[in-house]
Protein backbone atom coordinates (compact mmCIF):
# COMPACT_ATOMS: atom_id res chain seq x y z
CA UNK A 1 0.00 0.00 0.00
CA UNK A 2 1.38 3.37 -0.89
CA UNK A 3 0.74 6.95 -0.92
CA UNK A 4 -0.15 7.06 -4.45
CA UNK A 5 -2.88 3.58 -3.64
CA UNK A 6 -4.17 5.63 -0.95
CA UNK A 7 -4.96 9.07 -3.01
CA UNK A 8 -6.55 6.51 -5.91
CA UNK A 9 -8.41 4.97 -3.01
CA UNK A 10 -10.23 8.24 -2.00
CA UNK A 11 -10.48 8.81 -5.66
CA UNK A 12 -12.40 6.51 -6.54
CA UNK A 13 -14.94 7.25 -3.41
CA UNK A 14 -15.15 10.39 -4.22
CA UNK A 15 -16.93 9.51 -6.88
CA UNK A 16 -19.48 7.22 -5.14
CA UNK A 17 -23.03 8.25 -4.74
CA UNK A 18 -25.17 7.83 -1.95
CA UNK A 19 -29.07 7.71 -2.93
CA UNK A 20 -28.31 9.40 -6.04
CA UNK A 21 -26.37 12.28 -4.29
CA UNK A 22 -22.32 12.35 -4.65
CA UNK A 23 -20.52 12.05 -1.55
CA UNK A 24 -20.07 15.19 1.11
CA UNK A 25 -16.30 16.38 1.58
CA UNK A 26 -17.36 16.20 4.84
CA UNK A 27 -17.73 12.19 4.46
CA UNK A 28 -14.54 12.18 2.50
CA UNK A 29 -13.06 13.91 5.43
CA UNK A 30 -14.14 11.08 7.82
CA UNK A 31 -13.05 8.05 5.75
CA UNK A 32 -9.59 9.84 5.50
CA UNK A 33 -8.94 9.99 9.41
CA UNK A 34 -10.79 6.53 9.85
CA UNK A 35 -7.89 5.09 7.35
CA UNK A 36 -5.38 6.99 8.57
CA UNK A 37 -6.10 5.83 12.02
CA UNK A 38 -6.41 2.07 11.02
CA UNK A 39 -2.75 2.67 9.57
CA UNK A 40 -1.73 4.11 12.14
CA UNK A 41 -2.29 0.74 14.13
CA UNK A 42 -0.87 -1.13 11.23
CA UNK A 43 2.70 0.53 11.10
CA UNK A 44 2.90 0.40 15.53
CA UNK A 45 2.07 -3.44 14.55
CA UNK A 46 5.15 -3.22 11.94
CA UNK A 47 2.85 -4.69 8.93
CA UNK A 48 4.07 -1.29 7.31
CA UNK A 49 6.67 1.19 7.94
CA UNK A 50 4.79 3.97 7.11
CA UNK A 51 1.59 5.25 7.10
CA UNK A 52 0.11 5.79 3.47
CA UNK A 53 -2.39 8.22 4.30
CA UNK A 54 -0.34 10.55 6.48
CA UNK A 55 0.69 13.33 4.14
CA UNK A 56 -2.73 13.56 2.34
CA UNK A 57 -4.81 17.21 3.81
CA UNK A 58 -8.17 16.79 4.19
CA UNK A 59 -10.58 18.66 1.42
CA UNK A 60 -11.91 22.47 3.10
CA UNK A 61 -15.49 21.97 3.99
CA UNK A 62 -17.23 24.66 4.64
CA UNK A 63 -19.33 24.91 8.57
CA UNK A 64 -22.68 23.85 8.40
CA UNK A 65 -25.42 26.02 9.85
CA UNK A 66 -27.36 24.92 12.68
CA UNK A 67 -30.32 26.45 14.66
CA UNK A 68 -29.79 27.60 17.99
CA UNK A 69 -32.58 26.81 20.25
CA UNK A 70 -33.62 29.85 22.54
CA UNK A 71 -35.02 29.44 26.09
CA UNK A 72 -38.67 29.66 24.72
CA UNK A 73 -38.39 27.12 22.47
CA UNK A 74 -36.59 24.65 24.62
CA UNK A 75 -39.62 25.01 26.44
CA UNK A 76 -42.05 24.16 23.60
CA UNK A 77 -40.05 21.18 23.27
CA UNK A 78 -40.25 20.14 26.56
CA UNK A 79 -44.79 20.89 26.40
CA UNK A 80 -45.22 18.96 22.98
CA UNK A 81 -43.74 15.86 24.63
CA UNK A 82 -45.88 14.15 27.81
CA UNK A 83 -42.77 11.67 28.15
CA UNK A 84 -40.93 12.38 31.04
CA UNK A 85 -37.91 9.90 29.84
CA UNK A 86 -37.81 12.43 26.53
CA UNK A 87 -38.38 15.29 28.60
CA UNK A 88 -35.31 14.45 30.64
CA UNK A 89 -33.07 13.65 27.55
CA UNK A 90 -34.12 16.92 26.19
CA UNK A 91 -33.14 18.20 29.30
CA UNK A 92 -30.26 17.01 29.32
CA UNK A 93 -29.06 18.08 26.04
CA UNK A 94 -29.89 21.36 26.71
CA UNK A 95 -29.17 22.01 30.32
CA UNK A 96 -26.57 20.03 30.68
CA UNK A 97 -24.85 19.54 26.97
CA UNK A 98 -24.33 15.96 26.89
CA UNK A 99 -24.11 13.87 23.43
CA UNK A 100 -26.86 11.59 22.68
CA UNK A 101 -24.11 9.01 23.42
CA UNK A 102 -23.62 10.21 26.78
CA UNK A 103 -27.28 10.72 27.27
CA UNK A 104 -28.32 6.92 26.42
CA UNK A 105 -24.91 5.66 28.17
CA UNK A 106 -25.75 6.89 31.07
CA UNK A 107 -26.39 5.21 34.69
CA UNK A 108 -27.62 5.83 38.06
CA UNK A 109 -24.12 5.74 39.25
CA UNK A 110 -23.64 8.38 37.22
CA UNK A 111 -26.32 10.75 38.67
CA UNK A 112 -25.48 12.31 41.90
CA UNK A 113 -28.73 13.76 43.56
CA UNK A 114 -27.32 15.20 46.75
CA UNK A 115 -24.41 17.42 45.15
CA UNK A 116 -26.46 17.67 41.83
CA UNK A 117 -23.71 16.56 39.27
CA UNK A 118 -23.63 14.20 36.62
CA UNK A 119 -20.31 12.26 35.93
CA UNK A 120 -19.80 11.70 32.09
CA UNK A 121 -17.18 8.22 32.91
CA UNK A 122 -16.29 5.69 30.84
CA UNK A 123 -18.12 2.12 31.20
CA UNK A 124 -16.79 -1.46 31.21
CA UNK A 125 -17.51 -4.51 33.31
CA UNK A 126 -20.42 -7.17 33.44
CA UNK A 127 -23.18 -5.32 34.57
CA UNK A 128 -23.17 -2.62 31.40
CA UNK A 129 -21.87 -2.71 27.90
CA UNK A 130 -18.47 -1.11 27.21
CA UNK A 131 -18.28 2.21 26.08
CA UNK A 132 -15.64 5.16 25.95
CA UNK A 133 -17.14 8.68 25.63
CA UNK A 134 -15.73 10.59 22.84
CA UNK A 135 -12.90 13.50 24.02
CA UNK A 136 -12.41 12.88 27.20
CA UNK A 137 -12.47 9.43 29.93
CA UNK A 138 -14.38 11.19 32.73
CA UNK A 139 -15.88 14.51 33.49
CA UNK A 140 -18.01 16.09 36.10
CA UNK A 141 -21.39 18.33 35.20
CA UNK A 142 -23.48 20.44 37.33
CA UNK A 143 -26.65 19.04 37.54
CA UNK A 144 -29.32 22.27 37.17
CA UNK A 145 -32.30 21.71 39.53
CA UNK A 146 -35.26 21.85 36.92
CA UNK A 147 -33.32 18.87 35.11
CA UNK A 148 -33.79 16.91 38.15
CA UNK A 149 -37.32 16.71 38.13
CA UNK A 150 -37.43 13.93 34.94
CA UNK A 151 -34.89 12.16 36.44
CA UNK A 152 -35.83 11.73 39.68
CA UNK A 153 -39.49 10.77 38.43
CA UNK A 154 -37.73 7.98 36.18
CA UNK A 155 -35.89 7.08 39.29
CA UNK A 156 -38.70 6.09 40.64
CA UNK A 157 -40.44 3.95 38.13
CA UNK A 158 -36.46 2.23 36.95
CA UNK A 159 -36.54 -1.53 36.74
CA UNK A 160 -33.99 -2.92 39.78
CA UNK A 161 -32.13 -4.98 37.32
CA UNK A 162 -31.25 -2.19 34.77
CA UNK A 163 -27.99 0.37 36.18
CA UNK A 164 -29.31 2.51 32.52
CA UNK A 165 -31.43 5.86 32.78
CA UNK A 166 -32.64 5.55 29.52
CA UNK A 167 -34.44 2.07 29.02
CA UNK A 168 -37.11 1.01 26.36
CA UNK A 169 -40.74 0.83 27.83
CA UNK A 170 -42.37 -2.09 25.79
CA UNK A 171 -41.73 -5.08 24.03
CA UNK A 172 -39.45 -7.77 24.20
CA UNK A 173 -36.54 -5.14 25.01
CA UNK A 174 -37.92 -3.58 27.89
CA UNK A 175 -35.99 -2.31 30.82
CA UNK A 176 -32.90 -2.40 28.37
CA UNK A 177 -30.98 0.77 27.06
CA UNK A 178 -32.35 2.60 24.80
CA UNK A 179 -30.59 2.18 21.42
CA UNK A 180 -29.59 5.17 18.66
CA UNK A 181 -32.46 4.04 15.96
CA UNK A 182 -35.29 5.54 15.77
CA UNK A 183 -34.09 8.60 18.60
CA UNK A 184 -33.27 10.92 16.09
CA UNK A 185 -36.34 10.31 13.65
CA UNK A 186 -38.48 10.60 17.34
CA UNK A 187 -37.01 14.03 18.47
CA UNK A 188 -38.06 15.46 15.05
CA UNK A 189 -41.49 14.54 15.46
CA UNK A 190 -41.48 16.32 19.01
CA UNK A 191 -39.45 19.37 17.12
CA UNK A 192 -42.38 19.36 14.61
CA UNK A 193 -45.25 18.84 17.46
CA UNK A 194 -43.23 21.86 19.39
CA UNK A 195 -43.13 23.90 15.61
CA UNK A 196 -39.52 24.31 15.68
CA UNK A 197 -37.66 25.36 12.78
CA UNK A 198 -35.15 22.16 11.32
CA UNK A 199 -32.74 21.04 14.28
CA UNK A 200 -31.40 18.13 15.52
CA UNK A 201 -30.83 16.87 19.37
CA UNK A 202 -27.02 18.23 18.86
CA UNK A 203 -28.45 21.42 18.49
CA UNK A 204 -29.14 21.19 22.12
CA UNK A 205 -25.81 20.40 23.08
CA UNK A 206 -24.17 23.32 20.96
CA UNK A 207 -26.79 25.31 22.14
CA UNK A 208 -25.82 25.10 26.27
CA UNK A 209 -22.09 25.79 25.19
CA UNK A 210 -23.47 29.05 22.70
CA UNK A 211 -25.70 30.26 26.45
CA UNK A 212 -22.73 28.88 28.86
CA UNK A 213 -20.48 31.18 26.54
CA UNK A 214 -22.79 34.32 27.53
CA UNK A 215 -21.27 34.94 31.31
CA UNK A 216 -18.42 32.19 31.57
CA UNK A 217 -15.04 31.54 30.34
CA UNK A 218 -14.31 29.89 27.39
CA UNK A 219 -11.88 27.23 28.51
CA UNK A 220 -14.95 26.68 31.27
CA UNK A 221 -17.25 26.07 28.32
CA UNK A 222 -14.73 23.72 26.71
CA UNK A 223 -14.19 21.25 30.00
CA UNK A 224 -17.97 21.37 30.71
CA UNK A 225 -18.84 20.39 26.57
CA UNK A 226 -15.87 17.70 27.05
CA UNK A 227 -13.79 18.60 23.96
CA UNK A 228 -9.95 18.25 24.06
CA UNK A 229 -9.49 21.30 21.60
CA UNK A 230 -10.70 24.40 22.49
CA UNK A 231 -10.32 25.48 18.96
CA UNK A 232 -13.42 22.90 18.62
CA UNK A 233 -15.73 24.60 21.15
CA UNK A 234 -15.17 28.00 19.37
CA UNK A 235 -15.30 27.16 16.05
CA UNK A 236 -18.28 24.76 16.01
CA UNK A 237 -20.50 24.70 19.61
CA UNK A 238 -20.97 28.83 19.82
CA UNK A 239 -22.74 31.28 17.49
CA UNK A 240 -23.07 34.66 17.99
CA UNK A 241 -26.31 35.98 18.75
CA UNK A 242 -28.37 38.74 16.66
CA UNK A 243 -28.30 40.97 19.83
CA UNK A 244 -24.38 40.89 19.55
CA UNK A 245 -24.71 41.72 16.22
CA UNK A 246 -26.74 44.92 16.79
CA UNK A 247 -24.39 46.07 19.73
CA UNK A 248 -21.38 45.41 17.18
CA UNK A 249 -23.21 47.85 14.50
CA UNK A 250 -24.37 50.21 17.42
CA UNK A 251 -20.56 50.56 18.59
CA UNK A 252 -19.08 51.09 15.11
CA UNK A 253 -21.84 53.79 14.76
CA UNK A 254 -20.66 55.58 17.60
CA UNK A 255 -17.46 55.50 16.27
CA UNK A 256 -17.98 57.23 12.77
CA UNK A 257 -20.41 59.65 14.36
CA UNK A 258 -17.51 60.64 16.57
Amino acid sequence: MTPLDARRFLAWYRKRSVKDSPVAPSTVNKVLRECRRIFREAVDCQFLKSNPFAGIRPSKVADTPWHHVTPKEFHALLNATESTRWQGMIMLGYCCGLRIGEILNLTWDDVDFKANTIRIVAKRGAVTEDWVPKDKDMRVIPLPAPVTVPLAKLRLTARAETPYVFTLDKGPNAGKRMRRQNTWRDFDVIRRRADLPPCCMHDLRRSYCTNLSRSMPMHVVQELAGHSDIRTTRRYYVKVQPELFDEARRVVEKAVAS
